[in-house]
Formats: C-alpha cells, structure tokens, sequence
C-alpha cells in the first residue's frame, strides 16, 4: 500500500495535489462543464492559529478542468473573476466539511465577490471541489 503523502497546508505542493484531484474527478468535470472563471480564495490570517500573514489560492478554471491551482498572495487572489473571502479558521472548517462553502457565503462566514446566482447554479462543482480538497492529507499549520 502506498503511504499518503501529508502536505503542509497551502504549499505549492498541495495546490499540485488539489489540482490532480479536481483533474481526476468526473463529478466536477460534469457539474462545472459550462463553468468559465477563475476564483480566488483569500484566507485571511490569524496568528494565533500560527497564520501570520493573508494567502490565496487561484484557481483558474475552465469546462470542468483546473488549468491551474496556485498559491500566491492576497493581492493576486483578489484579481479573479470571483474572490470568495474569510479566515483561516472558516476556510479550514471548509476544507474537513464542518462548512459548506456556498452556506458560508449565505450565512456571511464567507464574503463572494462576484455573482452570487452564479456560484449558486454550480453549488455541486463548489461542493466537489471541496471533495477534491478533503482528498489531499494536509498538515495544518495549528496543528503542527
């Protein structure tokens, strides 16, 4: 058996990981067939959970394929097509499925740039790629 590799949250390496999963699933590329868009996600930071500093993630998608997950700071993040917003803590409970994304930005705990009826019409490829997220062994950094 192979042994699962852990990758230290919000690494270049995991975004590498996260782009694979989301590349390998046929729900996702069924249920973001028509999606053209990319999103950004901004985690904001929070020092005492041991993020010192605002990241992002890019997720430049298209038809149902991820052509890139990256890294890169708040400020790049923040240029995509649609920015979905909230703290560290809110995107990890994201990330283990304690919070669907679009409940999130219903309820506020996330802040959507962009259109939300949109985001709402592709719920199932936001809820896959969260799927795809939870697929990928992480190391969180107040974990560590």
């Amino acid at each position: 058996m192979a042994e699962t590799v852990v990758y230290e949250a919000y690494s270049p390496e995991w975004a590498a990981a996260f782009k694979a999963e989301i590349n390998k699933s046929p729900i996702y590329k069924q249920a973001a067939a028509a999606w053209e868009g990319s999103v950004g996600l901004v985690v904001l930071a929070e020092p005492d959970k041991n993020v010192p500093e605002d990241n992002g993630i890019f997720l430049d998608l298209w038809h149902g394929e991820a052509r890139d997950v990256k890294v890169v700071g708040r400020e790049e993040a923040e240029k995509a097509d649609f920015v979905i917003t909230g703290s560290y803590s809110r995107w990890k409970k994201v990330a283990t499925k304690e919070l669907d994304a679009t409940k999130g930005i219903m309820l506020g705990q996330l802040k959507l740039r962009g259109d939300f009826p949109t985001i709402v019409r592709y719920t199932k490829a936001s809820q896959e790629l969260t799927e795809c997220t939870t697929r990928v062994a992480v190391r969180w950094p107040d974990e560590a």
